[in-house]
């Protein structure tokens, strides 16, 4: 506390010989919020829990709203009103967030029936069209399940939605301003992004500065270029130079899986953050999942000042990106005197470990002045009464290795022992080790998996097995060999279990490792169990077609797939059971997994398995998950997570990128 009021008095000093800058008013404000709120540590999710406020659905949403859901309509027409223009939905996984979203454009839509606040028409004063849509961006796997979720909360025909995805989409013309939601996806804007930047980088060879200003008469339609159909452009070639996703201003953005932008500086996040919004949301039941960078993605999308912005110490100049190598373009300051406000105040005091204090401090700002303004996050447990959810039990089931498995693993244990001696003492490539590691895990799930590597393998010559892509491990193997693992036997035993308990009941088996999905799908088929696969790479008709069969067909009693394609953006509580196969160093992608079925919606009580063989790397990457969950809660909880990390374990956190 002492320190603190040394620096106030330190900043009261200088400001007598000149005015404060706008990120020394910024920084005072943060010793205020440090002296109020240092010794009342407030635990977010108590904050959110307290909430009394509510509104009622709009007149066009036909779904009824749970009261923690109308909660937050009440409160998320508040954030849009506020400086803030948005924020972060981040309840646990399965509440219904999808539900919500679409609740609070239906009840700002409502309120702005008789408003013209929003236009199509672009006036002088703006450099692109404005447009009553909103845009959701979601996981390739979420299209569909949005388009239905829409349906299924709307009166029929209140509501037009674009799905903007596949091959042709750039080739056909679309009347953006006709439209209620438009759905795409993250690489869909990346790759329009990617593309128009390279055409338009190929006709100029010199930097060109756009012409935002400048108003023109001409109507511009959709062509093979991707221009938008719109009444007027604003700026000489503007929408030539934009995808047609990026070639107006959205009503309001949503994010769903918002943690998909990890780091603000990829391909991906800068296309995202391109976009342009009158309102910002991201929707994320994990906002934080490795490093603190991941949270400032989230935060540069919703544009948060002062958080997501650079700073000039000399000046007032601030700006959201900052890209110069010898002076600032506004203010022609050198680069070393701008800095990231985001850095300077959170991340690099945390990651660092400068000090407990500096910790501390950075602690106490991003909880009480950044998440406290911008976040609202609920557990299941804490809204147990709303949601009355079935009883889930988790089980944990440890198995050995037979003696030849056992052997294997210790023979390629030896040989990673030796590789890894090799590896320079300062600092061995984080890729190895991911490389290392994997190798691992798959010789725990199957020694095929290992001795027949997808990606290096050569295909025999016999025809591609039945029902199974030509680049599946199936056609690497001649079958008349293939030999089931300790893994698919427990899996096996497990999923008779489930047809003893209930004859109607359907499960889920993800794996890090879709090889071997392949491999528990022939086993399971030799034993007449019905299964069916949902890959990543397959399109989202296709995706849909697997759903649907699993979803509808009481025959088909198992899916397997991906924790990444199957992980996120799906509802499928038709299944009541759910086996998980191998850990992941990231924890919070088991726990998406687990709510693809426990969620609302499910009447059945529900099982998680999680499988674990003894003695090997997945016993390691138990402990690992576990570290991680400190992080969890420091950021939801009370500051006794923090106290209780070590200098050493602080460090091993945010010393490495597990994804």
């Amino acid at each position: 506390m002492e320190r603190l009021l040394i620096r106030v008095k330190k900043r009261e000093k200088k400001q007598k010989e000149r005015p404060a800058l706008m990120w020394e008013e910024w920084e005072e404000e943060n010793d205020t919020c440090l002296l109020e709120n240092y010794s009342d540590d407030l635990d977010l999710d108590i904050l959110n829990v307290s909430l009394s406020e509510t509104a009622e659905p709009p007149s066009d949403s036909i779904l009824p709203l749970l009261k923690y859901q109308k909660e937050w309509l009440a409160w998320s027409l508040k954030q849009e009103e506020s400086a803030f223009k948005g924020g972060i939905l981040a309840d646990e996984m399965g509440m219904g967030k999808t539900v919500q979203a679409i609740a609070l454009v239906l009840a700002q839509r409502e309120l702005k029936k008789d408003s013209s606040i929003l236009s199509s028409s672009p006036s002088a004063s703006q450099e692109i069209p404005t447009v009553k849509g909103t845009l959701v961006v979601c996981p390739v796997i979420g299209v569909m399940q949005w388009f239905r979720e829409i349906e299924r909360c709307t009166t029929k025909g209140s509501n037009k939605t674009l799905v903007y995805h596949g091959a042709n989409r750039e080739k056909c013309t679309y009347k953006l301003e006709e439209y209620d939601f438009i759905i795409t996806t993250y690489y869909t804007i990346e790759a329009d992004y990617r593309t128009k930047k390279s055409k338009h980088n190929s006709k100029n060879s010199k930097p060109r500065v756009e012409m935002l200003d400048q108003k023109t008469d001409s109507t511009e339609k959709l062509s093979d270029d991707g221009s938008v159909d719109v009444s007027a452009s604003v700026g000489k070639d503007v929408s030539r130079r934009r995808s047609v996703l990026h070639s107006v201003k959205w009503d309001r953005i949503i994010l769903d899986e918002a943690h998909y932008l990890k780091d603000a500086d990829c391909n991906m996040a800068r296309a995202v953050l391109a976009l342009k919004s009158s309102y910002k949301w991201a929707l994320t039941g994990i906002p934080l999942q490795n490093r603190m960078r991941e949270l400032y993605s989230i935060v540069r999308f919703l544009q948060a000042k002062p958080y997501a912005y650079h700073f000039c110490k000399d000046c007032d100049c601030k700006a959201l990106d900052y890209s110069f190598s010898t002076k600032c373009a506004q203010c022609h300051h050198k680069p070393a005197r701008h800095f990231l406000w985001w850095n300077r105040y959170i991340a690099k005091p945390l990651e660092s470990i400068l000090s407990n204090a500096t910790g501390r401090d950075a602690m106490v700002l991003l909880k009480h002045k950044i998440l406290k303004n911008l976040l609202l996050k609920r557990t299941k447990k804490e809204r147990a009464a709303d949601l009355a959810l079935p009883l889930k039990t988790v089980t944990l089931r440890i198995d050995s290795l037979d003696v030849n498995e056992k052997a294997y693993n210790q023979q390629l244990l030896e040989e990673t022992i030796a590789k890894l001696d090799k590896c320079p003492r300062d600092g061995p490539p984080r890729k190895n080790y991911r490389s290392i590691n994997t190798r691992l895990q798959k010789a725990v799930d199957h020694p095929f998996l290992v001795e027949h590597n997808v990606e290096k393998g050569v295909s025999n010559s016999e025809p591609t097995v039945k029902g199974f892509r030509s680049s599946s491990i199936l056609n690497k193997i001649h079958l008349d060999d293939f030999r089931t693992s300790t893994k698919i036997e427990a899996l096996r035993e497990e999923i008779m279990f489930m047809f003893e308990r209930d004859g109607s009941a359907k499960g889920i088996v993800f794996s890090q490792f879709t090889p071997f999905l392949d491999l528990i799908q022939y086993s399971l088929q030799k034993s007449d169990i019905k299964c069916v696969q949902l890959g990543g790479s397959t399109s989202v008709s296709a995706r849909d077609a697997a759903v649907t069969r699993f979803t509808e067909d009481p025959d088909c009693r198992i899916l397997l797939t991906s924790f990444k394609a199957g992980g996120v953006a799906l509802n499928l509580t038709v299944a009541s059971h759910v086996f998980l196969m191998d850990p992941c160093l990231n924890p919070d992608a088991e726990q998406q997994a687990q709510d693809r079925v426990h969620r609302i919606g499910q009447h059945k009580p529900v099982r998680i398995v999680r499988f674990i063989i003894k003695d090997t790397i997945e016993e390691t990457i138990l402990e690992s998950q576990e570290k991680k969950k400190h992080l969890q809660r420091m950021i939801n909880h009370s500051f006794e997570a923090w106290n209780r990390l070590a200098f050493e374990e602080w460090q091993w956190l945010f010393e490495r990128d597990f994804l």
